[in-house]
C-alpha cells in the first residue's frame, strides 16, 4: 500500500529512480511464475522501412565519450567486422546502417547494455543479431569458437524466434562454418534427456522453454556474453513471461551485456528497464528512435457499425464477395472465433485460410508460405500475425474484433501492430474495424485517445454497399 501511495504522488520519472522501485525488482524475481502462455503474435517483419523523417535522439549522457558517436559504413575500422560477416551483409544488400544501427552499434561493440526503442522496419534486429555474432566470433581469423551458450536471444513467440535465427543464419553464411558456430532455435515443442548439454553458441527462443532448459542444466549459462531482449514492451508485460525472463536474468553471469529492445515505450517498461539495471549495477546507454507515422497515418482507418454479430457476419462476407484489391488479413481475437468465422466464409464459397496457435507447426508454416506466395488471398488469425508478416501486396486488413486485454481492456500496441500489416513500403492500405457493440466502439474510441488521434478512424456509414467500400479502398 505504501509504495502505492508513492506512485500516486510522484511522477513515474521520479518513482523510478526512488531505491523502493530498484529494491522491488528483488521480490519479484522470487516470486512464484505459474503457469505461463506464449503470446500468439508473429515474427518480427523483414526488410528496412526506414524512414526520413525519423529522428535518433541519444539520451546518453552528453559528457559520455560514445554520446551521438555514429559509424557510417559496415566496413567502419571500428566496428572490425569480420571479412566473413561483411560478405554476408553484402549479399544481403546491407548498404549502409540505417539510423538505429549507426547509433546502436559503436555502444554494443564498446559492450554497453543498450536499452532501444525503435519501431519495426528500422533496422533494430540486424543491431543484436551483429551483436551477437561479435561476441561469439573467436578474436583471430581461423579459429574455432569456444563450444558452450554465449549469446542468448528471448522473445515472445517461437514465430519471432525462428525469423531471428533466419536473419543469424543469412549475416552469418560465410561465418558460421568457418568458426564452427552453431545457432539453436528453442522451440517449445523440443525435449532433451537430463544429462544432455547444449553446445551450441547462440541460442534463440521463448521464456518459457528456455528457463526449462537452464533448470534442467541442458543450458549452461555460465559462459553468456550477451543477452538480448527483442519485443520487450510484449514479453516483459505479459504476466508469465515477464515474471519468467526476471527468473533467467538472475540466473546469468552478473556482467553479462544486455541488448532491450521495444517498439513502444510506456511507464511500465521504463520501470522495468530501471530494475533490470539494478541486477548488472550499469546504467543504460539509451537510444530512441522517433516516428512521425507511430500511428500508421498513412493507413486509410475506417470502422463500420453493425447491430449485432451476425449483421457484422453477414456484412464481412458482402465486402469479401466484391474486394479484388490485393491480399486480407482479418483478425479475431480467439482461435475458436477464427475457426467460427472461416467456417461461415468457407461455407459461403471463399477460399480462406487459417492461422491459430493450436494448430500443429508445419500446419502453420504451410499456412503462412501460402500466403506470402500469393496462393491464399484472404488470411484469419489470432494475434500469431499480429507482428511480423511482410506481405507487401496485404492492401487492407480486418479486425473482425478489436483487439482487447484480459479484462477487456483496449489493446492499444496490438491494434498498431495490426494495422501495420498493411501500407507497408509506402503502398496504399486500408483498415477496417467491425464494431458489432458499444463496448467495441468505446475500445475503438480509447485507442484513439491513446495515441492522440481522436476522430481520425473515420465511420462508414450504415448502408452502404459494399461496391461502395471498396470504391473506398481503392480512394
Amino acid at each position: 500500500a505504501a509504495r502505492g501511495t508513492t506512485m500516486a504522488t510522484q511522477s513515474s520519472e521520479e518513482y523510478n529512480a526512488t531505491d523502493a522501485a530498484v529494491e522491488g525488482l528483488a521480490q519479484q524475481l522470487t516470486e512464484d511464475v505459474g503457469d505461463v502462455v506464449e503470446l500468439e503474435a508473429a515474427e518480427e517483419p523483414s526488410g528496412l522501412q526506414e524512414k526520413e523523417t525519423d529522428e535518433v535522439i541519444d539520451k546518453t549522457a552528453a559528457d559520455d565519450p560514445l554520446h551521438s558517436k555514429t559509424c557510417q559504413s559496415f566496413d567502419d575500422p571500428d566496428l572490425e567486422l569480420p571479412p566473413l560477416l561483411l560478405q554476408g551483409l553484402r549479399e544481403m544488400n546491407f548498404v549502409r546502417p540505417s539510423k538505429i544501427q549507426a547509433f546502436s552499434l559503436p555502444k554494443i561493440w564498446s559492450k554497453r547494455d543498450l536499452l532501444a526503442q525503435s519501431h519495426n522496419g528500422t533496422g533494430k534486429t540486424a543491431c543484436f543479431v551483429l551483436g551477437m555474432l561479435k561476441a561469439v566470433t573467436p578474436a583471430a581469423i581461423g579459429q574455432k569458437a569456444e563450444q558452450g551458450p554465449q549469446a542468448l536471444c528471448l522473445c515472445p513467440t517461437r514465430e519471432l524466434a525462428k525469423q531471428i535465427s533466419e536473419e543469424v543464419f543469412k549475416m552469418g553464411k560465410y561465418l558460421l562454418d568457418s568458426a564452427a558456430i552453431v545457432v539453436k532455435t528453442i522451440l517449445r515443442e523440443e525435449r532433451y534427456e537430463r544429462g544432455a548439454v547444449m553446445q551450441e553458441q547462440i541460442i534463440v527462443g521463448t521464456p518459457g522453454k528456455v528457463w526449462t532448459l537452464i533448470n534442467m542444466r541442458v543450458m549452461d549459462t555460465s559462459k553468456l556474453k550477451i543477452f538480448v531482449l527483442d519485443e520487450a514492451d510484449e514479453m516483459l508485460l505479459l504476466g508469465g513471461l515477464g515474471d519468467m525472463t526476471k527468473r533467467i536474468r538472475q540466473r546469468l553471469p552478473k556482467n553479462v551485456q544486455t541488448l532491450f529492445f521495444s517498439a513502444t515505450w510506456t511507464d511500465s517498461i521504463k520501470k522495468f528497464a530501471k530494475q533490470m539495471s539494478a541486477v548488472s549495477n550499469r546504467d543504460w546507454s539509451q537510444i530512441e528512435v522517433k516516428r512521425n507515422y507511430i500511428f500508421n497515418d498513412q493507413v486509410r482507418q475506417v470502422y463500420y457499425q453493425s447491430n449485432g454479430i451476425k449483421e457484422k457476419e453477414d456484412f464481412l462476407t458482402d465486402i469479401l464477395n466484391v474486394v479484388t484489391v490485393g491480399q486480407c488479413i482479418i483478425f479475431a481475437n480467439t482461435r475458436d472465433a477464427v475457426e467460427k468465422v472461416g467456417k461461415r466464409l468457407l461455407d459461403g464459397g471463399h477460399s480462406v485460410s487459417q492461422l491459430h496457435g493450436r494448430m500443429e507447426e508445419s500446419a502453420r508454416d504451410k499456412v503462412l508460405n501460402d500466403f506470402r506466395a500469393g496462393l491464399s488471398r484472404f488470411l484469419i488469425t489470432t494475434n500469431v500475425l499480429a507482428r511480423g508478416v511482410d506481405v507487401p501486396a496485404v492492401t487492407l486488413v480486418i479486425q473482425y474484433d478489436m483487439p482487447v486485454k484480459k479484462g477487456g481492456q483496449c489493446d492499444p500496441e496490438t491494434y498498431l501492430h495490426r494495422v501495420g500489416r498493411t501500407g507497408r513500403f509506402g503502398r496504399p492500405g486500408c483498415a477496417l474495424n467491425m464494431i458489432a457493440s458499444k463496448a467495441e466502439l468505446n475500445v475503438m474510441k480509447q485507442i484513439e485517445v491513446y495515441f492522440s488521434r481522436e476522430g481520425l478512424i473515420k465511420e462508414v456509414a450504415q448502408g452502404t454497399d459494399p461496391e461502395e467500400f471498396e470504391k473506398l479502398l481503392k480512394a
